[in-house]
Order: structure tokens, then sequence, then C-alpha cells
């Protein structure tokens, strides 16, 4: 029995040890194994194109991107071969879908129509019918009416004065409106002018606050370490290798010249990478470009980890909480 028990509990922990082995493993391919991407482009003419394409794990994972001038974008998704994502043809698609519903819509009312239409008929007949009926009807109950009705006057009736009095209690009351409304402007004038007042205090409070809390000792350390992060980050991301070749031309020779001073300027950075092929007599602008690199997820987990564990970060989010100084 105790055997066995052990057997049982040897399987699950070696079961256990290989999920886990799997994890870590998929967890640094996930950190290490970079997305390798390239593209380029060219304008010839007044038009524009470009394409990009990315990879991950030997074109496991892989996308593709292109555009041209008065084209829409086009993106497609593939993982292990096998498209995911296409907008094009999902828009196709959708465009079939509407025509076919906008058919069966189309034939759906003529049908609805049609018999409202039949229906509006027989029901404008029986109520023509009803309407002269309730006329005659009408008219023999008025007649009845007025021939027994005394349409005699009377000037005796007490109620003018009441009226009279109830006239100048609706005045009384109009006066007494306008004076409450009147004092109740006032004081929400009032009300208003100390709202804005106390506001315009908070804003001056908090802009002296901020000021503090950046011209804190800690509070430089955090953006030199946030600042380079971020550098290193984009040095990491920056294409490894890339191609321009330009086709320049100006009205003006000397403005042509002074361009090519520049690029003379930044030929250490550069390294001939950037190839410009001037035009002195007229302007033009034409030209291609190429470029290729790869970018890990371990260089921003690095990153994350490093100004998630600064205590000048910390203490930075501390007093922007108006934690205090």
């Amino acid at each position: 029995m105790v055997s066995i028990l052990l057997t049982v509990l040897k399987i699950i922990g070696i079961a256990i040890l290989i999920v886990l082995g799997l994890i870590l493993f998929i967890l640094l391919l996930v950190l290490f194994v970079p997305v390798r991407y390239r593209g380029g482009g060219s304008y010839q003419n007044g038009l524009f194109a470009a394409k990009l394409r990315a990879s991950w794990l030997l074109h496991i994972i892989s996308i593709k991107g292109e555009y041209q001038n008065e084209q829409a974008l086009h993106v497609d998704l593939k993982i292990f071969g096998i498209r995911i994502y296409d907008n094009l043809r999902v828009g196709s698609q959708k465009t079939k879908h509407k025509k076919v519903k906008s058919t069966k819509n189309k034939t759906e009312s003529t049908g609805e129509i049609q018999a409202a239409s039949s229906e509006d008929y027989t029901a404008e007949d029986t109520a023509s019918e009803d309407a002269v009926y309730e006329k005659e009807q009408t008219d023999d109950f008025s007649e009845n009416i007025y021939s027994n009705i005394d349409l005699t006057v009377t000037d005796d009736f007490p109620g003018n004065a009441v009226n009279s009095s109830g006239k100048i209690l609706g005045i009384v009351q109009k006066i007494k409106n306008i004076f409450t409304n009147f004092v109740n402007f006032f004081k929400n004038i009032k009300f208003t002018f100390h709202k804005v007042c106390d506001t315009i205090v908070k804003i001056k409070d908090n802009i002296k606050y901020y000021m503090k809390v950046l011209q804190l000792d800690s509070t430089k350390r955090a953006f030199a370490a946030c600042q380079k992060q971020v550098v290193c980050i984009l040095g990491k991301i920056l294409p490894r290798k890339y191609r321009i070749n330009l086709h320049l031309g100006f009205d003006d020779p000397a403005v042509m010249g002074e361009v090519l001073a520049v690029w003379g300027i930044f030929y250490p950075l550069h390294l001939g990478n950037i190839d410009i092929q001037p035009e002195f007599d007229h302007s033009v602008i034409e030209g291609d470009f190429s470029f290729q690199g790869h970018v890990s997820a371990v260089v921003f987990a690095r990153a994350a980890c490093i100004l998630f564990f600064d205590k000048d970060i910390k203490r930075l989010i501390k007093h922007l909480k108006r934690g205090g100084i």
C-alpha cells in the first residue's frame, strides 16, 4: 500500500516538474528569443510605397504590413504558416454579407409595403364610414343641448369682487417672486466668486508643491535613471543595418551645397549608409530605404525591474501622490 502511494506521488511530482519545466522554457523563449524585423520603401514620381515584416522563433509567428499611395494598409498575420488575420479579406467578406443582407431586407420591405398598403386602403374606408356616422350623432346631440339651454345672463353676479381680489394677489405674488429671484441671483454670484477664489488658491498651492518636488535631488536622480533606461531601450530597438539612397536636387545650387556639407559632417555617424546623388540644375526628391534589426523582451523586462526597485522613483511616486516631502 505504501509503495503504491509513493509511486503515485512520484508520478505526480514528475508531472509537476515537467509542467514547471515547460513554463520555464516558454518564459525563456519569450524573454530571450528576439523579434526580427525588416522593412523598406521607396518614393518615386510622387508615389510612396513601404513594407514591413516581423517574425518570431523561426517564423512561427509572422506579421506583414504593406502600404501604397491611395490604397488601404494591408496587414497579414500568420501562425505556423496559417493565416490568422488579413484585414483586406475580412473587409471583403463583410461587404459580401452586407450585400446579401441588403437584398433580403429589400425583398422583405417590398412585401411589407404591399401588405401595409392593402391594410391602409381597407382602414380608410371603414374610418370614413365611422366619421360620417359620428358627425350625424354629434349634430343631433348639439341641437338638443342648445334647445334646452337658457342663454339669459344676470348683472347681479357676485364674482367680480372675487376676480379683482385674485388679480391683486397675483400681482403681489409676482412682485415677491421677482424680489426673491433677484436676491438669489446675487447669492449665486457671491458663491461662484468664492468658489473660483478657492480653486485659484488650490492651483497655486499645487504649483508650489510640485515645483519643490522637481527641485529635490531624489527627483533629479529618478529622471536621470528613467532617461538612461529609455536611451538603452532605444539603442536596442533601432535597426542594426540600414541603407538610404537619395536623389536630391534644388533650383539653387547653394542649397544643394549646404545639404552636402551637412551630409559630410555627419559621415562618422552614418558611415556611408546614406548615399546622396545630387542634382544642381533642377529640384527633385526621390529615393529608397531599407532596414533590419531585432529586439528581445528581456530588454524591456530588465528596464522595468530596474525602475521598479529604484528608491528614488518610489520616493517620486510618493511625492506625486501628495505623500509629503
